[in-house]
């Protein structure tokens, strides 16, 4: 690498405990993320359909009962 100070910022996250450390945390944090984003977007389709109950939503897309008001309140608005 030509810049140093990015080779050492590479070196810590690949080679010390804490950079890993670190770089498991971000990777755990980004995963979460998707997946909740993922059961927001399973709630909003069911939604859509309107055949089943805002409970029956939540339970399904693991979301919590006020999101999926939540999300029901932002497509009527």
């Amino acid at each position: 690498m030509y810049y140093g100070t990015l080779a050492e910022r590479v070196r810590f996250f690949k080679e010390s405990k804490e950079g890993i450390e670190i770089m498991c945390r971000a990777m755990d944090d980004m995963r979460n993320q998707a997946l909740k984003e993922g059961a927001i977007n399973s709630a909003k389709r069911m939604l859509t359909d309107g055949i089943l109950t805002l409970e029956k939503i939540a339970k399904y897309a693991g979301l919590p009962l006020d999101e999926v008001k939540k999300l029901k309140a932002e497509r009527t608005a």
